[in-house]
C-alpha cells in the first residue's frame, strides 16, 4: 500500500539519495574505498564495517609482531653494543693503568671534546699528564749480595776473574767448532 509523504519529507529523501550516490563510489573504490571507511569508523566508531574491521584487526596484529620483532633486534644490538663498549674499556683502562676515577675523567674529557675513541682519548691524556713512575731505588742500597755468583766473587775476586776468563775461552772455541 503507497504511503503519501510530504514535499518536505521527499526533498529530505532525495538530498539523502545524492549523498548516498555521491559516497557510494568512493565507499566501493579499490584505493580510495579504505580511506572513506576510516574516516567513517572515525566519525561513527560504533558502525560495523565487516571488510574494514577484518583488515584493522589483522594489520594491528601484524604491527604488534612487527613491534615486537624490531624491539627485540633493537635490544639486542643495543647489548652487542654495551658489551662491546665495556671491552674497549677495559682493555683501554688495562692498557694505560687507568683507575676507575681516571676513567671518569677519561670519560667526561670524551663528551666535552667529541672523542669517540677510548684509544685516542687514553693516548692524548698518557701523554698530557703521564704518570709519575715509581723509584726503583732501595733506600741507597745496590744489594750485591743478590747477584748471582756474587759470594765467590767477594770471597777471591782474581779466581772469580780468572774462571770467567776461562769459561770464556772455552765458549769461544766451542761456537769456532760449531761453525765449520
Amino acid at each position: 500500500m503507497p504511503r503519501e509523504i510530504s514535499d518536505e519529507e521527499y526533498n529530505f529523501l532525495q538530498g539523502r539519495r545524492q549523498v548516498a550516490d555521491f559516497v557510494e563510489p568512493l565507499y566501493n573504490h579499490p584505493q580510495l574505498g579504505k580511506e572513506a571507511k576510516r574516516l567513517i569508523k572515525k566519525m561513527y566508531p560504533q558502525v560495523k564495517i565487516p571488510d574494514y574491521d577484518l583488515e584493522e584487526t589483522i594489520t594491528q596484529r601484524f604491527d604488534a609482531e612487527k613491534k615486537a620483532r624490531d624491539d627485540e633486534r633493537a635490544a639486542e644490538e643495543q647489548r652487542k653494543q654495551d658489551e662491546n663498549w665495556k671491552k674497549v674499556r677495559a682493555a683501554t683502562q688495562k692498557e694505560y693503568g687507568f683507575s676507575e676515577e681516571a676513567m671518569t675523567r677519561l670519560e667526561d674529557f670524551m663528551v666535552k671534546n667529541n672523542v669517540g675513541s677510548y684509544e685516542v682519548a687514553a693516548s692524548y691524556l698518557a701523554a698530557k699528564d703521564p704518570k709519575t713512575s715509581e723509584p726503583e731505588f732501595d733506600a741507597g742500597h745496590w744489594h750485591h749480595e743478590r747477584i748471582e755468583g756474587f759470594k765467590e766473587m767477594a770471597k777471591d775476586p782474581e779466581a772469580f776473574a780468572r774462571n770467567e776468563i776461562i769459561q770464556a775461552i772455552y765458549r769461544d772455541e766451542r761456537r769456532a767448532r760449531e761453525q765449520r
